[in-house]
C-alpha cells in the first residue's frame, strides 16, 4: 500500500538520523607536535641601541579575573612519562593530550616559535596568545606543586598555521622534555617524609603583548578564563640526590 509521509514527519526522521550519526562520530586528534626533535625559535630581535645602557626585561602576569564567564573548557591528560623513578634535577620526556571538553569550539595557539610572531620592525609592539602546559607533582592529597617541567605554545590570528581550533571532543597531542625540581615548601614536605608520588598535567591560556626598545623588553600577560580539568595522574618515585 502506498504511504505518503507528511513533511514534518520526514523532518523529524532526518533530525533523528543526524543526531544518531553525530553522536556516533568518534572524537579525534587534530594536531600533534614533538618538541624533542628541534629547538624552538624564541630569541626576539631588539632595535639597535643608541648607547651602552643596561638592558632590562619585565614580565607582568595577571590571573583570570572573572571565572563566571569562561572561554571554554580544556581537559589536560598526561599520557606517558619515559620513566617511573626520578631524582630532583633529572630530565623527563613526557606526552600530553589537551582536549576541548566543553560544548563550543575553542582556539588554542600551537606554534613553539615565538620569534616568528615578531613584526619586521622590532620596535613595534605585538600581541599573541600562549598555551602553557605544566606538569604538577604531588604527594597524594597532602601537597602539590608545579615542579615537573612545562611546554609553551604561541599563536596569532595574523600568522597562518600558528593556531588550532578544537571542536568539542577534539584534542592536540604534545611530546616535550622537562626537569623535575623542588621549591621551598615541597622540599620541606619531602624532607619530612612526604615525597611526590604522582604527576599530572594542566593547561592554561593567556593573551600577551610584548614591546621591545633598545634597552628594555616588557611583556604583559593576561590569563584567559577557562574551566580546567585534569585527566589521569601517573605514579612516580621522586627522590633527592
Amino acid at each position: 500500500m502506498y504511504s505518503r509521509h507528511h513533511p514534518i514527519h520526514l523532518l523529524f526522521l532526518f533530525l533523528a538520523v543526524a543526531v544518531t550519526f553525530l553522536s556516533s562520530c568518534p572524537a579525534q586528534e587534530v594536531a600533534s607536535l614533538d618538541l624533542t626533535k628541534f629547538e624552538p625559535r624564541l630569541d626576539l630581535r631588539r632595535p639597535q641601541p643608541t648607547s651602552q645602557s643596561p638592558r632590562h626585561t619585565a614580565v607582568q602576569t595577571r590571573p583570570c579575573f572573572d571565572k563566571t564567564h569562561n572561554a571554554g573548557q580544556l581537559r589536560t591528560t598526561l599520557l606517558s612519562l619515559d620513566r617511573t623513578h626520578y631524582q630532583v634535577g633529572d630530565e623527563s620526556r613526557f606526552e600530553v593530550m589537551v582536549e576541548n571538553a566543553g560544548s563550543a569550539p575553542i582556539k588554542v595557539p600551537f606554534s613553539p616559535h615565538l620569534a616568528d610572531l615578531q613584526p619586521h620592525d622590532p620596535a613595534q609592539e605585538f600581541s599573541y596568545s600562549e598555551l602553557q602546559i605544566e606538569l604538577w607533582i604531588q604527594a597524594g592529597d597532602r601537597w602539590s606543586a608545579n615542579g615537573g617541567g612545562s611546554a609553551i605554545f604561541y599563536g596569532a590570528d595574523d600568522h597562518a598555521n600558528t593556531t588550532v581550533t578544537l571542536n568539542p571532543g577534539e584534542w592536540v597531542r604534545i611530546i616535550a622534555k622537562g626537569h623535575f625540581r623542588l621549591d621551598d615548601y615541597p622540599l620541606q614536605f619531602t624532607l619530612a617524609g612526604n615525597p611526590a608520588d604522582q604527576v599530572n598535567a594542566q593547561a592554561s591560556l593567556f593573551r600577551a603583548k610584548t614591546k621591545i626598545t633598545p634597552t628594555q623588553a616588557a611583556t604583559s600577560i593576561q590569563e584567559v578564563c577557562i574551566e580546567k580539568t585534569q585527566g589521569q595522574s601517573i605514579p612516580i618515585e621522586l627522590s633527592i640526590p
